[in-house]
């Protein structure tokens, strides 16, 4: 037994000494997981639609008057230049309805809702002073409702279809959890049908939608 107790110590003394090693090589490290942090903002503001393309009327064009978006966008920090979120809210517009428009000939008003569901990605590029410029895009699909009255009689439909956008801005951070700041979104849909087999039958082209959005977000 006394023949083994020196190979025994210096056993010991090896594994004493191995993580003491390693401890040198990193001094003071201490791994941590780090939970993603998540943010939620809403963004207001008007937009504007360009004028919508009628194809069953020859391809004519109706003027759209100047809107309204709201939305509200659910998102988490990939890492500080990335960012991932799900966006909804909705768009409001009304159509020109004088007697040159072609939705005259259907009804004597006509209204635009529409309700996107988004997925984004943002690139940030977070500066030293508290401002953080971002551009992204998302796609998704958005419910487009048209809704026609003639005289006393109000109608609508509604039409599902795919949808993408682009965006860009400026945040300002108020502390470490609240921002605000201003934003631009592009927004496209495809071709739109309502009332289908229908007098009031509507094919409506591409539809594009420039908004200026104020923001606030406010950071978990």
């Amino acid at each position: 037994m006394k023949n083994h107790i020196p190979y025994l110590a210096a056993a010991a003394a090896v594994m004493i000494a191995a993580p003491a090693g390693r401890a040198q090589d990193r001094p003071g490290v201490v791994y941590v997981m780090r939970p993603v942090p998540f943010y939620v903002s809403g963004q207001i503001g008007g937009e504007l639609m360009e004028d919508l393309t009628f194809k069953n009327f020859g391809g004519a064009k109706n003027a759209v008057d100047p809107g309204f978006r709201a939305s509200v966008s659910i998102g988490a920090d990939l890492s500080d230049y990335v960012a991932a979120e799900f966006e909804t809210g909705f768009l409001v517009n009304q159509l020109d309805n004088s007697s040159t428009q072609p939705i005259s000939a259907i009804a004597d008003r006509a209204f635009l809702y529409q309700v996107p569901l988004l997925a984004n990605l943002i690139f940030k590029a977070p500066l030293r002073n508290g401002f953080t410029p971002y551009i992204g895009g998302g796609a998704g699909g958005i419910a487009s409702s048209l809704y026609l009255e003639r005289g006393d009689d109000w109608s609508s439909d509604t039409d599902v279809t795919f949808a993408y956008q682009a965006m860009c801005g400026l945040k300002c951070a108020l502390n470490r959890n609240m921002e605000i700041g201003v934003g631009y979104k592009f927004l496209a849909t495809p071709d739109h049908t309502w009332f289908p087999n229908d007098s009031r039958f509507v094919r409506s082209g591409q539809m594009f939608t420039h908004s200026i959005l104020a923001t606030f977000t406010w950071n978990f």
